[in-house]
């Protein structure tokens, strides 16, 4: 299976990576704007399916807070999972949000991730986001599925 890492951070199975992209709120459509993201939004639920050439694998819902994530202004971000009684922050990246996507990009272990989600509500208190992948592997077709449901806890 391909290995994800930051955003999902977004989530705490898929943790995925980072860059960004200079944008005005003028150039946004969708939902919310980059200003309502700036801040540190811990996960409350995530909802995820793993399929295998069409064949569900595994599936479920999580409610827990051990993730969170911070986007700051000057377009970096870092997440953390909570572990050992404390909070790890040792993923970090840029981020760009546009046309009600958000895109994260980080490098992990020599190599440079990108992975972008659907932003399907965003209030100053609230961010639910929709990630989809579809790849092929060694003949094999995968589809992974999520929808992950923040809070913000500090802006």
């Amino acid at each position: 299976m391909k290995k994800i890492n930051f955003l999902w951070l977004i989530s705490i199975l898929m943790l995925l990576p980072i860059s960004f992209v200079s944008c005005s709120d003028d150039d946004e459509e969708g939902v919310g704007s980059t200003s309502e993201l700036v801040g540190t939004w811990e996960i409350v639920s995530r909802t995820y399916q793993w399929k295998e050439d069409g064949k569900i694998m595994e599936e479920g819902t999580e409610n827990d807070s051990d993730t969170r994530i911070t986007f700051s202004e000057d377009g970096t971000c870092k997440a953390a999972e909570y572990y050992n009684n404390k909070w790890n922050w040792d993923e970090t990246g840029t981020w760009s949000y546009k046309n009600g996507k958000i895109t994260i990009r980080s490098t992990y272990e020599g190599e440079s991730y990108s992975e972008t989600a659907t932003v399907k509500e965003l209030t100053s208190s609230k961010l639910v986001l929709e990630y989809i992948d579809k790849y092929t592997e060694d003949g094999t077709s995968y589809e992974d599925y999520e929808l992950s449901e923040y809070r913000k806890i500090s802006d």
